[in-house]
């Protein structure tokens, strides 16, 4: 590949000194870092066939998605009016999700989550070897997990568990077969992990399943626990424990093991986190959009490894990292504590460098250095929301959109460049994801007249 020289910004590298380099200069050789530095200095030494001009422009590490449903943008504008989302219409509508339709939803998501940034994702839904053939075709790097659920989708919405081990047995094979297909593909940016869904949603014959799948093929396990009441009582019911208790019973809490929310663990949960060196996927934009907030100054005192990310629908990581900023400072002055904490340093970090740490993948992406992947995203300043400013950094933080953000580089490939997508064709991709959702929830309301009420009367809106 070209030898890339992006120069003459503001370099964020996200490195252990947390150096930023004025006047700075990234060079690019095939799919890694070779150089970084001051432009004057590293102008004289390589020759470009491809600059990129960064002037007025901030470059910074691409940013890690940690725990994305990148998929789920069919259900905008029912998820997040619905009161519980989740348990009412998330799950049950994945019924209606055919394995070839996760082709055309994950082009127009992986559309959305280079658009703002993201370099790499963890990604866990159904039919998962479709959405690996697009995030291929996007340029994305991504770890991808069949998602493994048990329950009957359809009656837990009821509040009524009833476990389906042929189900569960099902998406257990195609995550093995996902395993096998796709990890290392596309010059490594393809990695994968097992995905049980959540401790409420899987038995703990399923759970030791997976625990012996993941070790069998060198596999980290993602999951989420302690995501919400429903399930805290469910576990409780059936096993008389916290999800974070049961799991590390299981034997499935350990440092390859990473866990999305934890917003109802406790204290002790906390701790039994930390003793396995398990990681928090923390994703505050869909909890503080329902007025919930998670204790990540807690989780910083601990010493708990942290990544940010987006969850359902909506997978901006800028508003992501506001909202981490928000939800900390809330919850910060709730309890009396003190509210220096995140900074904004620290926040870019949680994006970046910390989110690749939870991955496993430090030693290859999260932060700008010799010999690292070239996956960089670069802001440009020249906007009347950005600029003036005295510190680029902390107006990215408040303030920058997906708009501001002017190219991303993945694997030393311009993937975004000048503000618009380079490797898809946006304008289908968006149609044709639109004609698929309309279809979909044609059927989904047909068959659930009662929950379409309840919607109606939530969003007071009526189409002519």
């Amino acid at each position: 590949m070209a030898k890339i020289v992006v120069g003459n910004g503001i370099v964020a590298t996200m490195d252990e000194a947390e150096s930023v380099i004025k006047n700075g200069s990234v060079v690019i050789e095939k799919d890694r870092i070779v150089a970084i530095g001051k432009h004057e200095d590293l102008k004289k030494k390589h020759r470009a066939e491809t600059t990129i001009d960064a002037k007025g422009k901030v470059v910074l590490p691409g940013f890690v998605n940690v725990h994305t449903h990148l998929p789920s943008l069919f259900v905008r504008g029912v998820y997040g009016i619905l009161v519980d989302g989740l348990y009412q219409v998330l799950f049950p509508v994945k019924k209606l999700i055919r394995p070839e339709d996760m082709y055309t939803f994950g082009l127009a998501s992986c559309l959305e989550a280079i658009n703002s940034g993201s370099t790499t994702i963890m990604e866990t839904y159904n039919h998962m070897s479709q959405f690996a053939k697009a995030a291929v075709k996007s340029g994305l790097r991504a770890v991808l997990g069949e998602q493994i659920p048990e329950a009957d989708f359809n009656k837990v919405k009821n509040g009524v568990y009833e476990y389906l081990p042929e189900q569960a047995e099902e998406a257990l094979d195609r995550g093995v077969r996902l395993v096998k297909e796709w990890d290392g593909k596309a010059n490594g940016r393809i990695r994968t992990v097992f995905a049980p869904l959540a401790p409420d949603m899987c038995t703990a014959s399923t759970y030791e399943k997976v625990r012996d799948a993941a070790v069998k093929y060198g596999k980290g396990v993602t999951t989420h626990i302690a995501q919400s009441t429903e399930e805290l009582r469910q576990v409780r019911r059936l096993y008389g424990k916290t999800s974070v208790e049961h799991l590390r019973d299981l034997g499935v809490l350990n440092s390859k093991l990473s866990g999305a929310h934890l917003i109802y663990a406790t204290e002790s949960d906390l701790q039994i986190m930390k003793e396995s060196q398990s990681s928090i996927l923390h994703c505050p934009r869909p909890y503080l959009l329902s007025g919930t907030t998670a204790p990540l100054q807690r989780w910083h005192e601990i010493g708990l490894k942290v990544g940010l990310g987006t969850d359902n629908v909506f997978h901006s990581m800028s508003e992501t990292i506001r909202t981490a900023l928000y939800g900390a400072r809330t919850r910060a002055q709730m309890e009396k504590r003190p509210m220096w904490w995140p900074s904004h340093m620290e926040l870019l970090k949680l994006a970046t460098i910390e989110g690749a740490r939870v991955l496993g993948l430090e030693k290859e992406i999260g932060s700008l250095e010799i010999g690292k992947k070239a996956d960089l995203t670069i802001f440009d300043l020249q906007a009347p929301h950005l600029m003036p400013t005295i510190d680029p950094l902390s107006s990215i933080v408040l303030y920058a959109t997906g708009s501001d953000i002017e190219t991303v580089i993945i694997d030393g490939r311009i993937v975004k460049g000048k503000g618009r997508m380079l490797t898809l064709d946006k304008s289908k991709i968006l149609s044709d994801a639109q004609r698929l959702t309309d279809r979909i929830w044609e059927s989904f309301w047909k068959a659930h007249p009662d929950l379409k009420e309840v919607w109606q009367k939530q969003t007071r809106v009526r189409y002519r």
